[in-house]
Protein backbone atom coordinates (compact mmCIF):
# COMPACT_ATOMS: atom_id res chain seq x y z
CA UNK A 1 0.00 0.00 0.00
CA UNK A 2 2.65 2.24 1.08
CA UNK A 3 4.43 1.26 -2.33
CA UNK A 4 1.47 2.17 -4.30
CA UNK A 5 0.87 5.62 -2.54
CA UNK A 6 4.47 6.72 -3.08
CA UNK A 7 4.21 5.80 -7.05
CA UNK A 8 1.67 8.11 -7.11
CA UNK A 9 3.10 10.37 -5.19
CA UNK A 10 6.27 10.65 -7.98
CA UNK A 11 4.41 10.23 -10.93
CA UNK A 12 1.95 13.20 -9.84
CA UNK A 13 4.45 15.43 -8.95
CA UNK A 14 6.38 14.14 -12.59
CA UNK A 15 3.57 14.90 -14.36
CA UNK A 16 3.20 18.43 -14.01
CA UNK A 17 6.61 19.55 -14.36
CA UNK A 18 6.83 19.21 -18.42
CA UNK A 19 8.74 21.69 -19.77
CA UNK A 20 6.18 23.85 -22.85
CA UNK A 21 7.69 24.75 -26.14
CA UNK A 22 8.84 28.45 -26.61
CA UNK A 23 7.28 29.13 -29.76
CA UNK A 24 7.73 32.96 -31.06
CA UNK A 25 4.37 33.21 -30.63
CA UNK A 26 4.38 32.85 -26.56
CA UNK A 27 8.04 34.32 -25.76
CA UNK A 28 8.02 36.90 -23.48
CA UNK A 29 8.05 40.07 -23.90
CA UNK A 30 11.33 42.46 -22.74
CA UNK A 31 10.69 43.88 -19.57
CA UNK A 32 11.00 47.50 -21.32
CA UNK A 33 8.68 46.83 -23.81
CA UNK A 34 6.04 45.56 -20.72
CA UNK A 35 6.45 49.33 -19.00
CA UNK A 36 6.02 51.02 -22.32
CA UNK A 37 2.81 49.41 -23.04
CA UNK A 38 1.75 49.71 -19.37
CA UNK A 39 2.17 53.28 -19.95
CA UNK A 40 0.08 53.42 -22.83
CA UNK A 41 -2.95 52.04 -21.50
CA UNK A 42 -2.58 54.11 -17.97
CA UNK A 43 -2.72 57.12 -20.34
CA UNK A 44 -5.47 56.21 -22.17
CA UNK A 45 -7.64 55.91 -19.20
CA UNK A 46 -10.20 58.34 -17.92
CA UNK A 47 -9.52 60.25 -14.65
CA UNK A 48 -11.54 61.83 -12.31
CA UNK A 49 -9.17 64.94 -11.93
CA UNK A 50 -6.64 66.51 -14.41
CA UNK A 51 -3.60 66.00 -11.82
CA UNK A 52 -1.94 64.19 -9.53
CA UNK A 53 -3.62 64.92 -6.06
CA UNK A 54 -0.77 64.94 -3.80
CA UNK A 55 2.03 66.73 -5.97
CA UNK A 56 -0.04 68.73 -8.73
CA UNK A 57 1.91 66.76 -11.78
CA UNK A 58 -0.80 66.91 -14.79
CA UNK A 59 -2.24 63.79 -15.73
CA UNK A 60 -1.37 64.23 -19.20
CA UNK A 61 1.86 64.33 -18.39
CA UNK A 62 2.64 60.83 -17.43
CA UNK A 63 1.17 58.59 -14.93
CA UNK A 64 2.76 55.40 -13.25
CA UNK A 65 0.20 54.36 -10.85
CA UNK A 66 -3.52 54.78 -10.47
CA UNK A 67 -6.01 54.42 -7.17
CA UNK A 68 -9.73 53.86 -7.13
CA UNK A 69 -11.44 55.70 -4.38
CA UNK A 70 -15.66 55.99 -3.91
CA UNK A 71 -15.94 54.71 -7.79
CA UNK A 72 -13.55 57.26 -9.15
CA UNK A 73 -10.21 56.53 -10.78
CA UNK A 74 -6.97 58.91 -10.07
CA UNK A 75 -4.11 58.87 -11.59
CA UNK A 76 -0.13 59.24 -9.58
CA UNK A 77 2.99 60.57 -11.21
CA UNK A 78 4.57 57.67 -8.72
CA UNK A 79 3.67 54.59 -6.41
CA UNK A 80 4.85 57.40 -3.64
CA UNK A 81 2.43 59.71 -4.44
CA UNK A 82 -0.51 57.08 -4.67
CA UNK A 83 0.74 55.69 -0.95
CA UNK A 84 0.30 59.88 0.18
CA UNK A 85 -2.75 59.93 -1.21
CA UNK A 86 -4.28 56.72 0.30
CA UNK A 87 -3.28 57.94 3.73
CA UNK A 88 -5.74 60.62 3.84
CA UNK A 89 -7.86 60.84 0.60
CA UNK A 90 -10.16 62.94 1.84
CA UNK A 91 -7.73 65.91 2.97
CA UNK A 92 -6.34 66.08 -1.00
CA UNK A 93 -10.32 65.47 -2.59
CA UNK A 94 -10.98 68.87 -0.50
CA UNK A 95 -7.92 71.15 -1.82
CA UNK A 96 -9.30 70.09 -5.45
Amino acid sequence: MKKCLIILLVLGATACNHSKQVTPENKMKPMAEKKDTTRAVLNKLSFAVKKDLTCGMPVSAGISDTASYKGKLYGFCSAECKAEFLKTPETYLTIK
